[in-house]
C-alpha cells in the first residue's frame, strides 16, 4: 500500500476505536438531534425557489432542512385536522378556475 493508504487506513483504525471520555470539558455538549429521523428526503428545486426558502429560513434563523420540515408537517398536520385542503380539493377548485374561464 501507498504511503497514503497506510494513513487513511490508519485513522480509519483509530477513529473506529476512539470511546468518548466519562467526562467531557463543560463547553462540549454531545447531541444527536437526528437520530430520531434516520430518512432523507431529496427534493429537486428551480435556482429561484432555492434562493426564497434560504431567505425565508434565514429570516427565521434555521437551517433551509429545518424549515421544509416545519413547513411540510405543519401542513400535514393541519390536513390531518381538516384545517386546510387537502392537495386534491386545492386541484379540483385549480381545475374548475380554469375552465371557468376559459368557457
Amino acid at each position: 500500500m501507498s504511503k497514503v493508504s497506510d494513513l487513511l487506513a490508519e485513522e480509519g483504525a483509530a477513529a473506529e476505536s476512539y470511546e468518548v471520555p466519562d467526562e467531557l470539558p463543560e463547553h462540549v455538549k454531545v447531541s444527536r438531534p437526528n437520530l430520531e429521523r434516520p430518512t432523507v428526503v431529496s427534493v429537486r428545486l428551480s435556482a429561484g425557489e432555492h434562493r426564497r426558502l434560504q431567505r425565508a429560513a434565514e429570516g427565521a434563523h434555521l437551517p433551509i432542512s429545518t424549515l421544509i420540515r416545519l413547513w411540510s408537517l405543519d401542513r400535514l398536520d393541519a390536513e390531518g385536522q381538516g384545517n386546510g385542503a387537502s392537495v386534491g380539493e386545492r386541484l379540483a377548485r385549480l381545475e374548475k378556475a380554469v375552465f371557468e374561464r376559459s368557457a
